[in-house]
């Protein structure tokens, strides 16, 4: 079946949490010990091209890499913490998250052992307690909304960029599920005529895709994807007939190994991409420096004053890869 790819963060959030705590857990249990050889008394980690690289070299290195890390993360959670206020829908909704994250590790990890490592992670993302879950998904969740007024304000000059890039629209099909689209059963052809005669005969492509098509993902919806640009992981031949597409144009019917498609575009409006969240996910991927660019725009407007310490801030912008204007 043809996979919708909607975004879920909430679960690739849990994957950094994960992450985190295999990489806090990784350093933590060999920070005091790595076997191999020794050059000068100096515990060999890896070698290349004959060039010894030793513990204190990798650790070093290590520390400056999530030493710069963890400055950026306090810096972003008191910029956050003073530039935005959260409503209480999006309070709701951390706390919801943070239960669920729980329940997850609890059940890969198991109830004995899943709390060590839960701490571990959110550690690992700059926060000291399990209970710290909520102020996590709430920051990440405050980082997005004042990401979305970033670009928001910025769209004259961001978008067409992105646009002669990415081709993003809004995208509904229809399926036509076949084992073999090459050979259709007797049973799939006249399901697939059923179909070609209800639109044939003035049922509109919505009512047709709610009651025929074989995408369950999508059908509920009236055969709705969503969000697709380049980016979006469709099988080619569904994404190239896609983007071929204008604004209300319907394609032929296009084969995949899945059976029969045919796909609408709905809109490439820029005031009906807002609504998509989809939409401003693929600005973040397409725009990489934008969440660094609007933390420090607002570190701005507070004044913020490193109070002489250039060491600091020079990290902090060449953290986030900003030169200032002289």
């Amino acid at each position: 079946m043809l996979n919708t790819m909607k975004k879920h963060w909430f679960i690739v959030l849990v994957g950094v949490l994960f992450v985190a705590a295999t990489v806090y857990f990784a350093y933590d249990m060999t920070k005091d010990f790595l076997p191999g050889k020794s050059v000068n008394g100096k515990d060999v980690v890896f070698e290349i091209n004959g060039q010894n690289v030793t513990a204190d070299d990798f650790y070093d290195r290590l520390f400056e890499d999530l030493g710069n890390s963890a400055l950026y993360t306090l810096f972003e959670r008191a910029i956050v913490a003073q530039s935005f206020t959260a409503d209480k829908d999006m309070i709701s909704e951390a706390k919801i998250q943070a239960d669920a994250t729980i329940a997850n590790f609890k059940n890969y990890y198991g109830a004995g052992t899943y709390e060590a490592i839960l701490l571990q992670a959110i550690k690992g993302v700059g926060y000291s307690s399990i209970d710290d879950l909520d102020d996590y998904f709430l920051h990440i969740a405050s980082v997005q909304a004042m990401t979305k007024v970033y670009f928001n304000e910025n769209m004259d000059e961001l978008l067409p960029a992105f646009v002669t890039a990415k081709k993003p629209r809004i995208v509904r099909h229809i399926l036509v599920k076949m084992d073999d689209p090459a050979k259709p059963t007797q049973a799939e052809q006249t399901r697939w005529d059923e179909v070609k005669n209800a639109l044939a005969g003035g049922e509109s492509f919505e009512a047709v895709a709610k009651r025929l098509s074989d995408d369950t993902g999508s059908q509920a919806d009236s055969g709705l994807l969503g969000y697709v640009d380049s980016d979006t992981q469709f099988v080619p031949e569904f994404l190239a007939a896609t983007l071929t597409l204008n604004s209300g144009e319907t394609s032929a019917w296009v084969k995949t190994t899945y059976g029969w498609h045919l796909i609408r575009v709905d809109s490439t409006d820029i005031n009906e991409l807002k609504k998509e969240d989809g939409f401003y996910t693929a600005l973040s991927n397409y725009y990489p420096k934008a969440v660094f660019t609007m933390i420090w725009e607002h570190a701005q407007d507070l004044n913020i004053d490193f109070k002489g310490n250039d060491t600091i801030k020079e990290r902090l912008l060449s953290f986030m890869g900003i030169e200032e204007a002289e």
